[in-house]
């Protein structure tokens, strides 16, 4: 009688038939759509149909159903152009096409020779050839099985399958990790009243099937993964696709999920590195140390001018014995540069260009400059010179050191890891600062988030809503973080609580904390004395062990709009670490309690990744509306999909709780920020 078309959030659709004025969707059995997620309830709506007019009533479900975003109360009329939305799912209505009218009969055809049922193979199954009169072969799968319609963009070059029908072993299914946006199944239709409609598959050539790993919950029985089934000749299309052929446009058409970028080639390591001038950096330096002890040499940075002189010399003597074809000049900088500094470090931390520096070995540094990891033109002469170089940033050659960390006056970070933990000499970690603090509307232009996207965040903070940005490494967690600080109301007590201060906040409410690790003053120490500051809003950057519990306690009982990050992939993944990380910090509160506590200290989570051409990139943004059956509860608000080879953000449709509470409040706000 009507068709519901189901979307979930990562752009995929099912479309199903039936033929019944009434249907019920829920997450338990016994439903004709069941939705099997937390936040749906066992019986949550029902849809019907009253003479030619679609009607919706909500059956008292927790989270309510909404219409176009609005909460349905009573029973509402519905048309085609609705959209239904039930926890993280989107359905619309379809009345069925009118009927066509029946052609007109044909004249009778004169009898035809009987036929007689194909030969049986010794296996039992029919042989190749059937007659052209004979009926034609089942659909796979079992009957009266609700068909699922998959898009066409997932599958190119195939036609609409059901549920059972084996897909192609070159067809793979999309690399997306979609359980972190909380849609881990499908939903799944179990009206068996319903007229199933198959429509043939045609299969690649030449290529096996194996059945399909959907993991969907329907009323009957899956089919077994051990089971084959291939398809006759007479399926076969009469000028198949070639299969690498439809395994090329297989992959470049389909559209992966939100929060994933459109997979891409990997990349190999660029290297600059000069063999040529190394090897006579090296011959330089085995000259130098014939006539110069590794003890003898000053372990002062910054280096005294007389040492620099000093050294230089007995450089340029040592190059005149090597006579290199290479640099002259150059090299004798690097050479003098190794004797009384840190060697080629610091050509690299006098270039702006260059934000991290990794020294591996002596003879392997990589730098990250520009965005992009290669390996460096330059590298230590020897392994001596590398060791020297690292007892300078410790300011001693025999204290016994596994790890340590020495911070320049600029905010440089240097970790060094010295032997015998490091197995192939001192390893060192140069972190520069940011010395680029972006707003939203720079970020904005950079393409890292949408307009909607910044207007929604500049209202979120206006309102006092606690944001948590999740990301991993390097993802550009801070740097959002202090362009979403950057637009806190300069009336308000802001305390920022750092490892290394990194957040340049020009408020001048704002306190800055930071905390050492060689006292006893750490992150939790610093969250508990903020506490003790009378705050409105504590923002911590890189959280990354029990100080999480303390935080989640302040936001929770009153320093409203404070902002945290930490590290991980995605929404339901970043409030899973942070109670992880509460547990670190307070192990004997009920696993319940906790997470309801981090729902009411955390209101939103901003998920960023780094993206290839633009520094990083917003690819969700999730309001947390609770705690649902040992769960969270979560709705997204924004996301970014990729389409092809082009992506855009994207609004759900869902319009936050927040939001209502505002335009309540009286507070001039916008809505169509929401919209497409």
């Amino acid at each position: 009688m009507f068709t519901v078309t189901i979307s979930e959030k990562g752009g995929q659709q099912s479309k199903y038939d039936f033929n019944k004025t009434e249907i019920t969707i829920g997450r338990m059995k016994g439903n004709d759509i069941v939705l099997p997620k937390g936040n749906v309830s066992k019986q949550h709506t029902r849809i019907f149909l009253r003479e030619t007019s679609f009607f919706i009533v909500d059956l008292g479900s927790t989270n309510g159903t909404y219409v176009n975003g609005r909460k349905v109360a009573v029973e509402q009329a519905l048309s085609e152009a609705d959209k239904i939305y039930i926890g993280d799912f989107i359905l619309q209505v379809e009345a069925p096409a009118k009927a066509a009218p029946p052609p007109p009969k044909a004249p009778p055809q004169p009898p035809r020779n009987p036929t007689f049922p194909p030969q049986q193979a010794p296996s039992g199954r029919p042989s190749a050839s059937i007659p052209m009169n004979a009926p034609a072969p089942m659909p796979m799968g079992k009957p009266n099985q609700p068909e699922r319609t998959f898009p066409v963009s997932d599958v190119p070059n195939l036609d609409p399958m059901r549920v059972g029908t084996p897909l192609p072993m070159s067809v793979e299914s999309p690399r997306l990790d979609f359980d972190d946006l909380g849609i881990d199944m499908a939903p799944v239709p179990v009206d068996n009243n319903r007229t199933p409609t198959p429509e043939p598959r045609r299969p690649f050539n030449n290529e096996p099937s194996s059945p399909s790993n959907s993991n969907l919950q329907t009323g009957a029985p899956a089919a077994r993964s051990g089971q084959r089934n291939e398809p006759s000749r007479s399926q076969q299309p009469q000028q198949p696709q070639q299969p690498q052929q439809a395994q090329q446009n297989l992959r470049s058409e389909r559209s992966p999920n939100k929060g994933v970028g459109a997979p891409r080639a990997k990349a190999a390591l660029v290297s600059e590195f000069d063999t040529d001038f190394h090897a006579a950096q090296h011959d330089v330096a085995r000259i130098l140390f014939e006539s110069l002890a590794p003890e003898d040499l000053s372990l002062y940075y910054p280096p005294d001018p007389a040492d620099r002189s000093k050294y230089e010399k007995s450089a340029r003597a040592a190059l005149s014995k090597v006579n290199p074809r290479v640099d002259r000049d150059a090299l004798l900088e690097l050479m003098t540069t190794e004797c009384v500094g840190l060697g080629p470090i610091e050509q690299y931390l006098d270039d702006p260009r260059v934000r991290d520096i990794y020294v591996n070995r002596y003879d392997r540094i990589l730098i990250r400059r520009d965005g992009q990891l290669i390996v460096a033109p330059r590298a230590f002469s020897h392994p001596e010179f590398l060791t020297i170089a690292a007892h300078r940033l410790l300011g001693a050659r025999d204290v016994p050191v596994g790890v340590d960390e020495v911070r320049f006056s600029d905010g440089t970070r240097v970790h060094i890891v010295m032997p015998p933990v490091a197995a192939d000499g001192p390893v060192l970690t140069v972190r520069k600062p940011n010395t680029y603090h972006p707003s939203l509307d720079d970020l904005v232009q950079e393409g890292a988030l949408s307009h909607n996207m910044a207007e929604f965040l500049l209202q979120a903070v206006e309102a006092g809503r606690s944001i948590l940005i999740a990301g991993p490494t390097s993802a550009g967690k801070t740097t959002l973080l202090s362009a979403i600080g950057r637009t806190i109301d300069a009336s308000s007590r802001t305390i920022t609580i750092e490892e290394s201060s990194s957040l340049m906040l020009p408020q001048e409410s704002v306190v800055r904390l930071e905390a050492s690790a060689g006292t006893n003053y750490d992150m939790r120490y610093l969250i508990r004395s903020a506490a003790a500051m009378h705050p409105q809003r504590i923002i911590v950057d890189e959280c990354r062990g029990g100080e999480a519990y303390d935080w989640v306690t302040s936001a929770a009982s009153g320093t409203e709009g404070s902002m945290i990050t930490v590290h991980a992939t995605s929404a339901p993944d970043a409030l899973g670490r942070m109670e992880s990380l509460c547990l670190l910090g307070s192990n004997d509160v009920s696993p319940r309690g906790l997470r309801e506590q981090i729902a009411r200290a955390v209101n939103l989570v901003v998920v960023v990744n780094s993206a290839p051409s633009q520094g990083f990139r917003v690819q969700q943004i999730t309001e947390v509306q609770g705690v649902d059956l040992d769960a969270f509860r979560l709705s997204d608000v924004f996301y970014y999909r990729v389409e092809g080879t082009e992506g855009a953000f994207h609004p759900t449709g869902y319009i936050p709780l927040f939001f209502e509470d505002l335009r309540h409040a009286g507070v001039d706000v916008d809505f169509t920020i929401f919209r497409e």
